[in-house]
């Protein structure tokens, strides 16, 4: 039977009968994986502290009889970002970012630029980055590699500069401009200029630059708003991990939260 290894980012992790593991997890070749971690709830041995979710690792893989699946010989740890972990904020960011990516990673030509920008993004939430101002820009830099970017340079019914008032027309995929915001197609969300002017420089930094941003509040809560939106309308669907992120954010807003 031929083995091959692969670097991997744990997205899930779930029991799968008496003994065994069933784990998804990202890869740069192949994107979204799942595969069998035979007997590792008994023995740990082989997986030692690599089955958690956001766990950085190296799986050693064989085709797997059920055939969409694979078998996980074993792991090697290479990074578990535990900083991030000790804030919930940040651990929460981290699965809003890591489940976007594992919904988008199926085009080939893609799964590497998305694997690469979900690790940096773990990497500097594991450093002390601001997930206020990290999840913004890296989920549009994640949407835009898997072909869903918005449209942020010119209103998407005229073409031309936008105007205020702004909106963000959510079938349409872009911004609206006030002039022309009442034959757009809707649902239609407000949009500040400084949010749209970040949301603009977001989708055109390169991956390496993202992290000069600052989004205030108020232009955190509504870039999150129109990419919340515009994912449900794409995916059918919320992301799972973004009632977590919501959770984390109500908790830390109260009297006495930064």
């Amino acid at each position: 039977m031929t083995s091959r290894q692969t670097p991997a980012i744990v997205l899930q992790v779930r029991d799968y009968g008496e003994a065994d593991r069933l784990v998804n997890f990202l890869t740069p070749d192949a994107g979204r994986v799942s595969g069998v971690a035979k007997h590792a709830k008994k023995s740990r041995r082989r997986f030692a502290n690599c089955l958690e979710p956001l766990n950085r690792v190296i799986f050693h893989l064989s085709p797997c009889p059920r055939g969409d699946l694979e078998f996980l010989q074993q792991g090697e740890l290479v990074n578990s970002f535990p900083n991030l972990r000790r804030d919930l904020r940040r651990l929460a960011a981290a699965a809003v970012l890591a489940e976007l990516a594992g919904e988008l990673s199926t085009p080939p030509e893609t799964t590497g630029a998305i694997f690469r920008t979900l690790n940096q993004a773990l990497e500097h939430l594991d450093a002390g980055a601001d997930p206020d101002s990290l999840l913004p820009p890296f989920l549009l830099h994640i949407l835009q590699l898997g072909g869903y970017g918005p449209r942020w340079e010119s209103c998407r019914e005229c073409g031309r500069e936008p105007a205020p008032p702004l909106y963000f027309s959510v079938p349409r995929g872009g911004v609206v401009c006030g002039a022309c915001s009442r034959g757009a197609a809707g649902p239609l969300l407000p949009l500040n200029p400084g949010a749209w002017k970040l949301l603009r420089l977001a989708a055109t930094l390169p991956l390496e630059k993202l992290t000069r941003l600052r989004f205030p509040p108020s232009q955190r809560d509504q870039s999150l708003a129109v990419i919340q939106n515009f994912l449900r309308h794409h995916l059918g669907r919320n992301l799972k991990s973004w009632a977590f992120w919501e959770k984390m954010t109500r908790a830390t807003s109260g009297p006495g939260s930064r």
